[in-house]
C-alpha cells in the first residue's frame, strides 16, 4: 500500500525522536528499572546532568516520559509536604516503544555486528550451479563468488574459511588453483567439486574433500562441516582426515583388487598407519573419538 505525505511526515518524525542519541538509552532503562530519580538515570547511564536534562525534557515534552512528583516518606505514618522528589516514568506512548525498540536491537543484530558465519568462496564456470551452491549455502555460510580461477585468485584472501572448487575449468583450471592456494600457504580448506569421476591422480593432489558433480545439498553442507573442524587438530591430524577422505572416495569407485595393484594407493594406505600410530602414542583418545566421529567411524 502506497504512504501518502501525512504517513511520510509523521514517520519522519518518530524517527528523528527515536534517532537521538540518549532518547532510546533513557527509554530502555525506565522500561528496565523505571521508575527512577533523575541521580539514578544519570548515574546508570554516566551522562552529564545537562544532556540529561535536556533530553528528558524532550521526551516529557513528546509525552513519552512522566516527570512525578513524589512525597517523601517521613516515618511509618506521616507523608511529608517536603521534601519531595522528582521521579521519572513512561508513559504509556513511551512503554509502546518496546516492540520498536526491540526491533532495531534484532535489526542491528544482524546487519551491524559482526558476522561470524564462515566464508566460502564458490568458483565454478557455470554461473547456474554457483547460482544454486550459494543458496545452499547462504544461511550458514557468507558466500563470495567467482566465475574462473584467475578471478579465484583475486578472491582470496586470509577471510575465506573453505573454497568450494570446480576441478576443470577453462583458462586457469580448479587443478591449478588448488597448487597456487598451496604454494602460497592459505589456511582455507578446498572442497574439490567435479563431475570428473575420481581416478588415483587425486592421491597426489592436496585438496580436503571431493565430491561429484552436482553433489547434494545436505552433502554439502556436511562436508563444509567436517572441513572446518579439522582446523581444531593438529597437522597430522588434519593430513590423516585429508587421505581417509580421498581413500574413500576411491573405495567407493573401485575394486579392492584395482586398488591394491596401484603404488599411490598402498603408500597413501601406509601413510594413514602411520599417521594412526602417531595419534595412538600420544594418547589422544578424545583427539580419536573426534577423528572417528568426523569419518563416521562406529
Amino acid at each position: 500500500m502506497r504512504r501518502n505525505d501525512d504517513d511520510v511526515e509523521t514517520m519522519v518524525a518518530a524517527v528523528n525522536l527515536i534517532s537521538k542519541k540518549w532518547h532510546p538509552v533513557i527509554i530502555q532503562s525506565l522500561l528496565r528499572d523505571g521508575p527512577l530519580r533523575f541521580s539514578e538515570l544519570k548515574q546508570r547511564l554516566d551522562i552529564s546532568a545537562k544532556v540529561l536534562t535536556d533530553s528528558l525534557d524532550d521526551l516529557v515534552e513528546n509525552e513519552l516520559v512522566n516527570r512525578n512528583e513524589v512525597n517523601e516518606l517521613v516515618n511509618r505514618n506521616e507523608v511529608s509536604e517536603s521534601p519531595r522528589r522528582v521521579e521519572y516514568d513512561l508513559t504509556r506512548h513511551g512503554r509502546d516503544m518496546q516492540s520498536v525498540i526491540d526491533a532495531l536491537s534484532d535489526w542491528g543484530a544482524e546487519h551491524l555486528g559482526e558476522d561470524t558465519r564462515p566464508v566460502v568462496l564458490v568458483v565454478d564456470n557455470d554461473p547456474r550451479l554457483v547460482t544454486m551452491h550459494a543458496s545452499w549455502l547462504e544461511d550458514e555460510c557468507q558466500i563470495e563468488r567467482a566465475y574462473d580461477g584467475e578471478e579465484a585468485l583475486r578472491k582470496l584472501t586470509d577471510e575465506i574459511d573453505v573454497v568450494l572448487l570446480d576441478r576443470r575449468m577453462p583458462g586457469l583450471s580448479g587443478e591449478e588453483v588448488l597448487d597456487r592456494i598451496r604454494d602460497l600457504r592459505l589456511g582455507c580448506q578446498v572442497i574439490m567439486l567435479s563431475a570428473v569421476e575420481p581416478d588415483f591422480d587425486i592421491l597426489e593432489m592436496g585438496f580436503d574433500a571431493y565430491i561429484v558433480k552436482p553433489g547434494a545439498k545436505e552433502e554439502l553442507k556436511e562436508v563444509i562441516a567436517d572441513v572446518l573442524a579439522r582446523n581444531a587438530y593438529d597437522s597430522e591430524v588434519q593430513e590423516y582426515l585429508a587421505l581417509s577422505a580421498k581413500r574413500a572416495v576411491l573405495q567407493a569407485e573401485k575394486t579392492e583388487g584395482a586398488l591394491q595393484r596401484d603404488d599411490r594407493y598402498r603408500r597413501v594406505e601406509a601413510r594413514l598407519r602411520e599417521l594412526e600410530s602417531s595419534v595412538d602414542d600420544a594418547d589422544e583418545e578424545s583427539a580419536v573419538r573426534d577423528v572417528q566421529a568426523l569419518l563416521n567411524i562406529s
